[in-house]
This record gives C-alpha cells, structure tokens and sequence, in this order.
C-alpha cells in the first residue's frame, strides 16, 4: 500500500531524492492539493530536498525545498501558464518558472 500525504500526493514522490525524507509541510501540501484539485493531475520532479542534496542540485542554500514548503512540477506552455495563475490566486508566493530549454525539463 503507498503512503499518502494527501489525497493525491504520495510520500514517495515528495521525498528528497538523495536520502527519502518527505516530512512535507502540512500547509505547503494543503495548498498544493487545492492547486491540484484546480488544474488537475501534476507531475512533481522534486519536493523536500536534504541539505546535501539541495546543495548539489541549487544555488539556493537553505531555500523552500529544504524547509519542506516547495515542489517543481513538470509541465510547459499554457498549462504551465494556468498552473502559475491559480498557484498565485491560491496563496502561493515565490514561484519559480523554468520554460526554456526541451520540454521534459520545463517546470513551474
């Protein structure tokens, strides 16, 4: 059976790549079930980051994904777009749009 951590999100994929943690933050993962329920199905390429992990992969030291508060979805283009609109309308501050580049490397 997968753990959940909300009604779409498994731990699994919000846990830190490097060492699994995935102690999410509830409010974070409120907010993003609410942004999911708006704009359907998101695919998450990261979640919670460790600090090792974290600074292998960001300039950012310290940053939301190590304070569990911060997920990059996968998606480009309109969507991308829409995703962005109703993430601000829901709360979210300090989001981050990556469209360049090939597709399957584009995130929001």
């Amino acid at each position: 059976m997968v753990d959940m951590i909300t009604a779409n999100f498994a731990v699994t994929e919000m846990a830190c790549r490097c060492c699994g943690e995935a102690d999410m933050d509830s409010e974070f993962m409120r907010m993003l079930q609410e942004l999911r329920n708006e704009v359907g199905p998101l695919r998450i390429t990261s979640g919670f980051r460790c600090e090792d992990h974290n600074n292998k992969v960001s300039k950012i030291k310290n940053g939301p994904h190590t304070q569990a508060k911060a997920s990059d979805i996968l998606i480009s283009g309109e969507r991308a777009m829409i995703l962005f609109e109703k993430a601000r309308q829901i709360g979210f501050s300090g989001i981050g749009v990556s469209q360049k580049g090939p597709h399957h490397k584009r995130f929001v």
